[in-house]
């Protein structure tokens, strides 16, 4: 099965200015496909495809982790690769709050060591929006991407971190929770 490891978006009111941004962005007449809200989350890991086997040595590994609630500030848009040919929209944090995540990874990497699956992209704190299928009214939508650059979405407290199951279909991908690991105080 298709495995990643998420910590989902939890505020509603930072999800509704997520939501709103991805409206204007509709509205410039891009040619857009939306990350729908329940779908808003930060990839810790993708691991692609995994059989039961892996997926259970996973999970073991991962019940050590220890992270207490994390804060957060949803601040910023950016895109992938660049400017002159997006493919990917997506929303950052602020500096705090990225360190605060660089945590999670390098203690996720700790506890994976011999697991004998990489992921071969260095990990950038963001949240995808949207995918961008053409350059169809291109100026329109980088000029709302401009008008967001230091846009501050809220703020949250992100409790968990969850390996989900990702099926593709032709609606766009299916996210389903296989295991939830909580962040503890203390």
């Amino acid at each position: 099965m298709r495995t990643f490891l998420a910590i989902d978006v939890n505020n509603k009111e930072a999800i509704r200015e997520m939501v709103n941004l991805q409206r204007k962005m509709l509205e410039s007449g891009a040619d857009l496909k939306l990350v729908e809200s329940q779908n808003l989350h930060f990839t810790i890991k993708f691991f692609g495809e995994l059989n039961e086997l892996h997926v259970k040595n996973l999970t073991e590994r991962l019940k050590n982790i220890h992270i207490k609630p994390i804060t957060v500030t949803y601040k910023g848009i950016g895109v992938f690769p660049n400017l002159r040919h997006i493919s990917v929209i997506w929303i950052g944090v602020d500096e705090k709050s990225k360190e605060k995540l660089y945590e999670v990874v390098k203690q996720v990497d700790e506890l994976l060591i011999g697991f004998g699956h990489k992921d071969d992209k260095p990990f950038q704190p963001h949240i995808t929006i949207s995918r961008v299928r053409s350059n169809k009214n291109k100026d329109r939508l980088l000029n709302v991407i401009m008008n967001y650059q230091d846009y501050v979405f809220g703020n949250d407290i992100l409790t968990s971190l969850k390996l989900k199951k990702s099926e593709l279909t032709p609606k766009g991908p299916i996210y389903t929770d296989l295991y939830t690991f909580p962040f503890i105080e203390g």
